[in-house]
């Protein structure tokens, strides 16, 4: 009898040592701007998830809004150099690996769907990020700077847009209530026009251009843009090129 006993415990102490060693993880790669658009189907799992991002196209401070905004993503690390990327041969998002014992053992595809949010009309009035109602035909008597930007800066190589974007914080510094910056809404949602906010300290007002409505009704066909009106709300100057204060009257 002790040595059945005895022989239970040392095979119980294997199993453990074995579950110890043994190691399963399932790694799911995700690109957080498609997310914003298209659900990735989650089967469920009893191993380790790990959400990873491609160090493509974002920063901390985007991945960190959008885990706020989908806590079900939480933990999700962006992949330094995309070190797990190449290790596992991934080239699509979004993408299951399983892995045991450092070894892969499966790698799918997962499949998304579309998200089924209610939008508003197109000819709904457009918002602050901080809730201010804003009427387009008024914005030249509630603003004289309009500066026309895109929340993926750096990212999608448009010309000097960090530097832009710096110049126009400078320009509102005296005047911060005289600015206003559009987010043009193309690929991205909301959430990216707040990642943008906190990554370059906007401290004036800003709106996400639902439907384009600001870029159409201006005519934006570059970013970034500046669009400068007097005190009468005409339009004395437009370009991409930072307005001096010669065109500002602060």
């Amino acid at each position: 009898m002790y040595i059945q006993v005895k022989r239970l415990i040392i095979l119980g102490f294997l199993l453990l040592s074995y579950n110890a060693q043994s190691t399963t993880v399932e790694y799911v790669f995700i690109n957080i701007w498609d997310e914003y658009t298209h659900t990735t189907q989650l089967p469920n799992t009893k191993v380790k998830r790990i959400f990873i991002q491609p160090d493509i196209n974002v920063d901390k401070a985007s991945v960190e809004l959008f885990i706020d905004a989908y806590p079900i993503y939480q933990g999700l690390t962006i992949d330094k150099h995309n070190h797990l990327m190449n290790r596992f041969q991934v080239r699509k998002t979004p993408t299951s690996v399983l892995v045991e014992n450092e070894q892969v053992i499966s790698k799918r595809p997962l499949t998304t769907t579309a998200k089924t949010t209610s939008k508003p009309k197109r000819s709904s009035p457009l918002q602050t990020l901080s809730g201010k109602p804003l009427l387009k035909t008024r914005l030249q008597q509630d603003y004289q700077v309009l500066f026309f930007s895109d929340s993926l800066c750096p990212f999608q190589h448009i010309p000097a847009c960090e530097k832009r974007i710096a110049q126009n914080n400078q320009l509102a510094k005296k005047r911060p209530e005289k600015f206003l910056t559009v987010i043009k809404p193309f690929y991205v949602d909301e959430h990216s026009a707040y990642a943008y906010q906190k990554r370059f300290a906007v401290q004036h007002d800003m709106v996400f251009d639902t439907y384009n409505q600001l870029f159409e009704y201006y005519q934006i066909t570059e970013l970034p843009y500046w669009v400068v009106f007097d005190t009468q709300g005409n339009v004395i100057y437009r370009s991409a090129h930072m307005p001096t204060r010669d065109h500002i009257s602060l």
